[in-house]
């Protein structure tokens, strides 16, 4: 029988040990970290006439997000197709917007977005947003969609058009810094 002072024994032992405390100090750092986010990080919630807002701070920036009823008040300089309706029930379009407490111009981004649906043909469709946007790129994805594409002034704007068994789907969305949105 082996005795315990043997080197094989204290070596088991010895490794061991160092996961045990390596379990620990990730346990406490773990906790730490969360008691750094419950102090440092604030969340506030409204109804708004015309939506709902979240705002969210952080020691890094704020995050706020809009939701507006109805479609067409995010996507800023972006016309919407007449007669279009929200392709989700009781719903519009959303800004998420960040800043950074940098105190950088350039630290911060802006995103909106909105999806419509009308029971026009994508053809139609497409000649309109042709017509009203005659500066944009244009981009024929695979199954048939296409996207019209706007970079200018420190943001992008995109329209998607995609043909589907409910109607003629139209995506807006554009990012870029949140004082250009």
């Amino acid at each position: 029988m082996r005795s315990c002072g043997s080197p094989r024994c204290s070596r088991r032992g010895g490794v061991l040990f160092g996961l045990l405390v390596s379990a620990l100090l990730i346990g406490c750092l773990a906790v730490a970290g969360v008691l750094f986010v419950a102090r440092n990080v604030r969340v506030q919630t409204a109804e708004r006439n015309g939506g709902d807002y979240v705002s969210i701070d952080t020691p890094a920036g704020n995050l706020s997000i809009r939701a507006h009823e109805k479609p067409g008040s995010a996507a800023a300089d972006v016309p919407m197709y007449p007669g279009a309706r929200s392709a989700r029930e009781g719903g519009g379009d959303a800004v998420i917007q960040w800043n950074s407490n940098g105190g950088h111009d350039d630290a911060g981004f802006s995103l909106t977005a909105a999806e419509m649906v009308t029971s026009d043909s994508l053809d139609r469709v497409l000649d309109y947003y042709r017509a009203q946007l005659p500066n944009w790129v244009i981009v024929n994805e695979r199954h048939g969609a296409v996207r019209f594409e706007l970079r200018e002034g420190g943001y992008k704007r995109i329209i998607a058009i995609r043909e589907r068994h409910d109607g003629t789907h139209i995506g807006v969305a554009s990012v870029g810094q949140p004082a250009s949105n």
